[in-house]
């Protein structure tokens, strides 16, 4: 579809030139240079994999829970951050950092032991400007979320990244996840009420899953307006309930091109406002089943600004339009 006049005119114009809001230019423009996470496990688990709600944890997640695995565990806070950061510093050059507890439900614990590991990590490294802290929606609450609050000053960034996955509670049934869609509007306005900064994750390519029903989850992102959003594929990591429906033949992921049009679809319905995190989660190289094709990020993300130029569209086009 051409773009006409009027929303030509209200297209939105980023620091990268791309027709998508990257998170790493929200950074550069907040703090001034550039910033990347380092990525730490704190040793949680999850109340699905425990036995509190469910076992097993979710069918798209491995045994290091979503870890990145450039870190250890057996390793302190203050260890895995001194290492990443100096691997960061080498590779891309980065400036400043974010403490980012990515592996598991890290808000799953007592209070007093989060502001224990919180506090180890805001203070391990002066160049450390912030944490990211990854969770499920329904492991907050607002004696948690006043602790996460109470880092945020104007020389911290500090956000909460929730798990969402879709809006569809027969697809989170089916991922074993444990929770439902309400359990992420209540955790949203929660987390609104402190106005923290926020980034949701959400899994594209679901089983089950129409065109329709993807996009109605970009609907309700659009909606909230929220801040930050992470766009993953399903991917099969090994030893994964997920990875053995592939090997079983019962399950098939997306194909490079028709995922490439799908995320354009979906940033397009999205607020042009929103910061875009990330547009194709890979999972580690080495542990991913399928697709392949996940590990070519590069070429994904030029082939992302292909498919928006090529239909003279941006992010929050469609937004824009309704």
């Amino acid at each position: 579809m051409p773009v006409t006049d009027k929303s030509e005119r209200q297209r939105p114009i980023y620091p990268s030139g791309k027709p998508y809001r990257l998170y790493g230019d929200y950074l550069r423009q907040r703090f001034g240079c550039r910033v990347y996470k380092v990525t730490l496990d704190a040793g949680f688990t999850c109340p699905n994999r425990d036995g509190t709600k469910g076992s097993g944890g979710c069918t798209f997640c491995d045994d290091t829970g979503s870890s990145s695995r450039a870190q250890n565990r057996r390793d302190s806070l203050t260890e895995q951050i001194h290492k990443n950061i100096e691997r960061q510093r080498v590779r891309f050059k980065a400036e400043k950092f974010i403490a980012y507890f990515q592996s598991y439900t890290n808000t799953y614990s007592p209070v007093e032991r989060l502001k224990r590991l919180y506090d180890e990590a805001i203070h391990a490294h002066p160049d450390v400007i912030g944490m990211s802290i990854s969770t499920r929606p329904d492991c907050v609450d607002a004696e948690k979320l006043a602790l996460i609050a109470s880092y945020q000053t104007p020389d911290n960034y500090i956000c909460v990244e929730y798990g969402m996955q879709t809006v569809h509670d027969r697809t989170l049934n089916l991922l074993n996840r444990c929770e439902t869609h309400a359990d992420f509007l209540n955790a949203f306005q929660l987390n609104q009420s402190f106005a923290l900064d926020h980034c949701i994750h959400v899994i594209l390519g679901f089983p089950g899953e129409s065109w329709e029903d993807q996009m109605e989850t970009a609907a309700c992102l659009a909606a909230l307006k929220v801040q930050g959003v992470k766009i993953h594929l399903l991917c099969a990591m090994e030893n994964t309930p997920i990875a053995e429906s592939y090997l079983r033949g019962e399950w098939q992921p997306l194909e490079q091109e028709a995922y490439v049009s799908l995320i354009v679809d979906f940033i397009e319905r999205l607020s042009p406002e929103t910061v875009i995190h990330r547009v194709a989660g890979n999972g580690h190289h080495q542990h991913v089943v399928a697709p392949l094709w996940l590990q070519r990020k590069l070429e994904i993300m030029n082939e992302i600004d292909a498919e928006f130029a090529r239909r003279g569209t941006f992010q929050g086009y469609r937004f824009l339009q309704s």
